[in-house]
């Protein structure tokens, strides 16, 4: 899991420093690095159905989903605003620019379910509550 997100980080990485690609394929990079960190999240939440309370605290795995939902959240601003200055393209023909908004409402809702479920979990009161809560997240992209 380590791994994978530092491949990810590393992956962002470059892209931001190495030459700029078309905004639609920046926007590509972007979005992969958003379904891979919602991959992850969405494992994490299948762990946390299958295992008891006492595992689940022992984890920390509510800690654990926070951190995933916190890099969810960037990788997602990430993509919104590359869609963003990719509608901006002037250049650009009006089915690419359709499918920008089309996406960018799409990765919008992403984004306030990835909030709610972040300020949720923070304001859980115990361990039983985050894991009941946690259980419930919807984490289909």
């Amino acid at each position: 899991m380590k791994h994978a997100t530092r491949i990810a980080l590393l992956v962002c990485l470059v892209s931001w420093l190495g030459p700029r690609p078309l905004l639609g394929q920046a926007c590509k990079d972007e979005e992969m690095m958003s379904d891979e960190s919602g991959k992850a999240l969405a494992e994490l939440v299948g762990t946390v159905k299958k295992e008891s309370l006492q595992d689940f605290q022992r984890a920390y795995h509510q800690k654990s989903c926070l951190n995933k939902l916190t890099f969810s959240l960037n990788a997602v601003n990430g993509v919104l605003a590359c869609l963003d200055k990719a509608g901006q393209d002037t250049t650009a023909a009006k089915e690419d620019l359709d499918a920008y908004k089309a996406k960018r409402e799409a990765y919008g809702k992403r984004k306030e379910r990835i909030e709610r479920d972040r300020k949720a979990l923070k304001d859980a009161a115990d361990a039983k509550d985050a894991k009941a809560l946690i259980e419930k997240f919807d984490v289909s992209n």
